[in-house]
């Protein structure tokens, strides 16, 4: 008993298996009294070792990246990001060609198949970044985050022969999650991107009063892209600034 009792001891405290049994060696060999029913059970001696186990985690030294929601610079530039890819417009497409707008697209890897070239045509000023495999929410425990990230990792290096760098979750969720952070940077993520102004339905949305200089515009490949780019265009304009390539400005580390 005294043996199991020791072990058990050791194995609580954190001590590997294999001392866990000299424990208990050492145990079977004292001279504590056997227990009777006149009297209680003597408590198991405490086994004192004669150095420390220590396990380090990666989670206390790993620093967190951070979250940019706008990139800092005094440039007179934005960013124009556009998120998810299951409807490729093609006149969005004509839009951005015509006007040579560089162009971040946070892509989810399952919407890129049989028409990779959409995106190739509507980035080849910008880049094509990580938005997920399937979308899922990365906030969520049960998400697999090795799918949602690394496999989209490889999934875009394939199709478009160069691999992410930055990284969008999608719904901004789990940007902070530990282990969403720990996963990335394993699969060659430096970056986390937000947005601090979004154009939807036509419609501009603004975090602050105005645009201001390294903005992050959110889109959406929607049916109405073309007209949600022609608002972000103009609105970044009006607020005294051009569209740039957010890569040159949160360039690959």
């Amino acid at each position: 008993m005294a043996v199991f009792r020791a072990r058990a001891l050791a194995v609580a405290a954190g001590v590997p298996a294999a001392f866990a049994v000299l424990a208990a060696v050492l145990t079977v060999g004292s001279s504590a009294p056997t227990a009777t029913a006149a009297e209680p059970e003597a408590a198991a001696p405490v086994v004192t070792l004669p150095f420390a186990v220590t396990r380090p985690s990666i989670r206390a030294e790993y620093a967190p990246m951070p979250l940019t929601y706008r990139v800092r610079t005094a440039d007179p530039v934005a960013f124009i990001t556009i998120d998810d890819g299951v409807h490729k417009d093609a006149a969005g497409l004509r839009f951005v060609e015509e006007r040579q707008l560089p162009i971040t697209a946070f892509v989810s890897a399952w919407t890129i198949k049989d028409r990779a070239r959409y995106f190739e045509r509507i980035t080849q000023w910008g880049s094509i970044q990580n938005h997920s495999a399937t979308h899922a929410s990365l906030e969520r425990s049960r998400t697999d985050l090795d799918h949602e990230i690394c496999y989209s990792q490889r999934a875009l290096a394939r199709s478009f022969g160069a691999r992410p760098w930055m990284i969008r979750p999608p719904y901004g969720a789990g940007s902070t999650r530990l282990d969403m952070q720990i996963t990335a940077a394993r699969c060659g993520v430096t970056d986390v991107v937000l947005w601090d102004a979004v154009v939807a339905d036509g419609r501009l949305s603004v975090t602050g009063a105005e645009l201001r200089p390294g903005a992050v515009v959110l889109l959406h490949f929607t049916p109405d892209l073309e007209k949600d780019l022609r608002v972000a265009v103009r609105a970044i304009r009006d607020a005294g600034l051009v569209p740039a390539d957010l890569a040159e400005y949160r360039p690959a580390s």
